[in-house]
């Protein structure tokens, strides 16, 4: 039996946050790169994994790549 379903994918994006040890430890930057379908999904991912590995981090920022002029673009995030 075939069926004709067509399946949803979301458009991911790339996003990288930058983020470093804390104010003690800003010297070095560091970078984690997340497929999300937006910011604060990207961020959600960055919460997640620096909570199940035990890290504690000050986030500097949170950029999206857009393939179109290959450059990473500053994302703001709406705190409601």
């Amino acid at each position: 039996m075939s069926s004709n379903k067509k399946y949803f994918s979301p458009k991911l994006f790339e996003f990288r946050i930058k983020y470093n040890a804390g104010s003690g430890h800003s010297a070095q930057d560091s970078y984690h790169y997340y497929s999300a379908e937006d910011a604060q999904q990207a961020l959600g991912y960055h919460e997640s994994m620096m909570e199940r590995r035990g890290y504690r981090s000050q986030l500097i920022s949170i950029e999206k790549n857009n393939p179109y002029s290959n450059k990473w673009e500053e994302i703001t995030l709406n705190e409601n």
